[in-house]
C-alpha cells in the first residue's frame, strides 16, 4: 500500500469537523459570506468544481435537488466519518474539501455560511425553471461543456431570459464564463447588480406564485425561528416542508422542539390530520406507543373531516389501521419471520425509516 492510499485510509475515519476549527465570537455574528465571497473562493471552487464535474463526466441526470440534498447531508453530518458519505456527488464534494481544509481551516460556521452560500446561487438559477438549472450554469460556467454544447445552452439560455425580460447586459453578465483563478472574485462588478444577486428574504422567498418544491432551498436558508414561524403561519399550505422540518428536527434529536412545535401547531389548526400522521411516523422506532397515539389521533382527525371524499377516509383508514396492528404485533422470533415470509407480505404497510431524501415517507 502505497503512502497515498494510507493517507486516504487515514482520512476517511476523520470527520470534516476535525478539519475545523472553533468559531470566534465576531465569526458567529456572521449570517451569511455574501460580498465577502473573495475569502471563500478557494473551498466554493472546488464545491462548484465537484458538482460541474460530476454531471458532465458521471451522471447526466443528475439534478438541482439532488446536489440541494448532497450539501444539506454534508453540512448536517459534518461531524460524521468521511467514510459516512458514500453517495458519489457528496462524496466528490467531500473529498474535494480535505485539502484546502487541511491547509486552511474554516471555523465551523464559516463552513456552514459556505455551503449555505452554494445553496443560495442554485435557488437564483431557479427562475429558469429546469430541474437542472444551476448545474448546467455552473457547468457551463466553468467550461466543461463542449463547443456545440456551449451554443447549445447560450441559446436556450438567452431565448428564455428574453422571455422573462432579463436585460441583455444582465444575461451577458449570467453567461460570463470565468477563468479558475484566485483573482475571479476582485471582480466587483459581477456583485454590484443587486436584481440578481441579492439575498432573498422569507418575503420573497415564499411569494404566492411559488410551490412548495421551488421553495425548498430558501425554506432551508431560513434560521430555526424562522422556520418554526413561517410553517406556524402557513403550514396548512405547505405540508411538504411541515414534514421536511419536523423529520430535520428528528435527525438532530430535537424531540422536544418537535413537541413545541406540535402543541403550538395543534392548538392553532385542531385536528389538522397530515401533522398527526407526521409525528407518527418519527416516534414509529423510537416510541411506538406515542406513534400510535399519534396514528389514532390521524383517524379520528381523518373521520371528522368533512370535505373529504369516502373513498379517500376508507383509503386512509385502511392504512393507518395497518399501521396500528404493525405496533401492536409482538416482535416475531427468526424462525417465524421466516416461515411468515413465505407466505407473502403484508400489504399496504411500510417501516421506512424518515429521511429528508426523496423517498421519505408521504402521509398518504
Amino acid at each position: 500500500m502505497d503512502h497515498d492510499e494510507d493517507r486516504k485510509i487515514g482520512e476517511d475515519g476523520l470527520s470534516l469537523s476535525e478539519f475545523l476549527v472553533p468559531d470566534t465570537p465576531e465569526i458567529k455574528e456572521l449570517k451569511s459570506i455574501y460580498t465577502n465571497e473573495y475569502e471563500y473562493s478557494e473551498y466554493l471552487s472546488e464545491i462548484e468544481f465537484s458538482i460541474a464535474e460530476y454531471y458532465h463526466n458521471e451522471n447526466r441526470k443528475v439534478t438541482d435537488k439532488d446536489v440541494i440534498k448532497a450539501l444539506k447531508n454534508i453540512k448536517l453530518n459534518r461531524n460524521k466519518p468521511i467514510s459516512f458519505f458514500e453517495r458519489p456527488l457528496e462524496k466528490k464534494i467531500v473529498d474535494s474539501l480535505v485539502e484546502p481544509l487541511e491547509e486552511s481551516p474554516l471555523t465551523d460556521h464559516e463552513f456552514t455560511l459556505v455551503l449555505d452560500y452554494v445553496l443560495w446561487v442554485i435557488d437564483n438559477r431557479s427562475w429558469l425553471k429546469d430541474k437542472q438549472a444551476y448545474i448546467k450554469w455552473i457547468t457551463y460556467v466553468l467550461g466543461f461543456f463542449s463547443e456545440d454544447e456551449e451554443k447549445k445552452y447560450e441559446s436556450q439560455f438567452k431565448k428564455f431570459a428574453s422571455k422573462m425580460g432579463v436585460s441583455g447586459a444582465q444575461v451577458d453578465m449570467l453567461l460570463m464564463k470565468r477563468e479558475m483563478t484566485d483573482d475571479f472574485f476582485d471582480e466587483e462588478d459581477l456583485f454590484e447588480d443587486e436584481n440578481l444577486l441579492e439575498v432573498l428574504g422569507p418575503d420573497e422567498i415564499f411569494e404566492n406564485d411559488r410551490t412548495a418544491e421551488d421553495l425548498e432551498t430558501g425554506f432551508f436558508l431560513m434560521e430555526d425561528d424562522e422556520k418554526f414561524d413561517f410553517l406556524l403561519e402557513n403550514g396548512p399550505d405547505y405540508v411538504n416542508l411541515v414534514q421536511s422540518y419536523v423529520l430535520e428536527l428528528m435527525e438532530k434529536d430535537g424531540f422536544e422542539k418537535i413537541q413545541e412545535f406540535y402543541q403550538k401547531f395543534n392548538e392553532k389548526y385542531e385536528n389538522f390530520f397530515p401533522l398527526h400522521f407526521i409525528m407518527g411516523t418519527v416516534y414509529i422506532e423510537n416510541d411506538p406507543t406515542l406513534a400510535k397515539f399519534y396514528f389514532e389521533e390521524t383517524l379520528k382527525a381523518v373521520e371528522n373531516y368533512g370535505d373529504l371524499p369516502k373513498s379517500y377516509k376508507y383509503e386512509i383508514k385502511q392504512n393507518l389501521d395497518s399501521l396500528i396492528k404493525y405496533i401492536e404485533e409482538p416482535a416475531e422470533k427468526p424462525e417465524e419471520k421466516a416461515r411468515s415470509s413465505k407466505k407473502g407480505k403484508r400489504k399496504g404497510v411500510s417501516r421506512k425509516k424518515a429521511s429528508n431524501e426523496d423517498d421519505e415517507i408521504k402521509w398518504l
